[in-house]
């Protein structure tokens, strides 16, 4: 049984394939051999971020779908408790309503009891502001804090 869970957000399947920044992109590819090498993690994604994916463009769309095949990460669906909680977020001014997908991916890893979530969104996720926010209304509603990291610093577990 894996030790460590961790949902995967958008940001860090895209910046795969991103040649506009080689350093991030270079850090991505040494997170997702971490992942595949490490059986003690398990790795997670949802229906919103293959919805997210989905939006590529038809020749990045297609590599993205091989890498997620590789990586094998368990599907976690958008479901009326993690849109609940998304919007909870909302209410309580942790993000914007333009920003529900990003409250969504936070949502769905903490209905899930995820240990970690990865993103390189650090405007509206991995900063120090925001993790104290979502886990606030996490606390509020009664539900486990969620760490929000960035992937070199759920390699440093």
């Amino acid at each position: 049984m894996a030790s460590l869970s961790v949902y995967i957000d958008s940001s860090v399947w895209n910046c795969c394939f991103n040649e506009h920044v080689p350093d991030l992109q270079a850090q991505t590819r040494t997170f997702f051999e971490w992942i595949k090498a490490s059986p003690a993690v398990q790795a997670y994604l949802s229906d919103v971020v293959l919805d997210e994916l989905g939006n590529a463009p038809a020749e990045r769309a297609s590599m993205l779908v091989e890498l997620v095949r590789g990586v094998a990460p368990i599907r976690l669906d958008l479901d009326e408790e993690s849109a609940a909680l998304a919007d909870t977020y909302v209410r309580h001014d942790v993000l914007t309503v333009g920003h529900l997908v990003d409250a969504r991916h936070v949502a769905i890893a903490t209905i899930a009891r995820l240990d970690v979530l990865v993103s390189w969104n650090y405007r509206h996720l991995v900063n120090r502001r925001r993790r104290e926010a979502f886990n606030g209304v996490n606390a509020i509603t009664g539900h486990r804090p969620i760490e929000i990291v960035s992937p070199p610093e759920v390699q440093d577990e």
